[in-house]
């Protein structure tokens, strides 16, 4: 009786160190929890972070007040046309990832190769250009969406502009890439 008494304090004892809101190791992937975004490449590692993650405040904090995500499409008339997703808003950018988090239990980003492209000047700032070249599968595993699995395949361009707030970076433009 003594030994399960002793094995019971010992594992609250255990249990009350452990913090839920800070995981000692992160499911699926190996990836290092959210980190600061001092550089585009932070932002980058924390985009990467919240898909595989389905985390989208970590997903909207690498998003800038105005970010814009722009993809080539076929619209009703057949013709080719540039669409562009605000941040914000009832069909925003944050509202479509809160719902492919939640359609979608396994999101992966396997292929994952950003790479610096160039600065770009817009007008007293001076942005940084990255393209990465991705692989993203998403899996329904509980059903929830008709049990679908999903993959795109491309290369993404992000803008970045450090924050005048909080000295940041984020994301200002996200353009697919991949249907042109």
């Amino acid at each position: 009786m003594r030994q399960i008494a002793l094995i019971t304090l010992l594992a609250l004892a255990g249990m009350s160190c452990l913090n839920p809101f800070s995981p000692a190791s992160i499911s699926p992937s190996d990836i290092k929890p959210i980190v600061k975004q001092t550089s585009p490449d932070s932002v980058l590692h924390n985009f990467k972070y919240a898909y595989e993650h389905n985390d989208v405040d970590v997903y909207e904090n690498c998003l800038d007040p105005n970010f814009i995500f722009r993809y080539t499409d076929q619209n009703l008339a057949g013709e080719i046309e540039m669409v562009e997703i605000p941040r914000d808003g009832p069909s925003g950018d944050v509202t479509r990832t809160r719902l492919l988090f939640t359609f979608f239990d396994e999101i992966k980003l396997e292929t994952w190769v950003p790479f610096f492209d160039r600065y770009e000047k817009v007008g007293s700032e001076t942005w940084q250009v990255y393209k990465a070249y991705f692989q993203l599968s998403v899996r329904d595993i509980d059903n929830d969406f008709g049990g679908q699995s999903l993959e795109a395949v491309g290369i993404a361009e992000f803008k970045f502009r450090k924050s005048t707030k909080d000295s940041l970076w984020r994301i200002v433009y996200w353009d697919d890439k991949s249907a042109m």
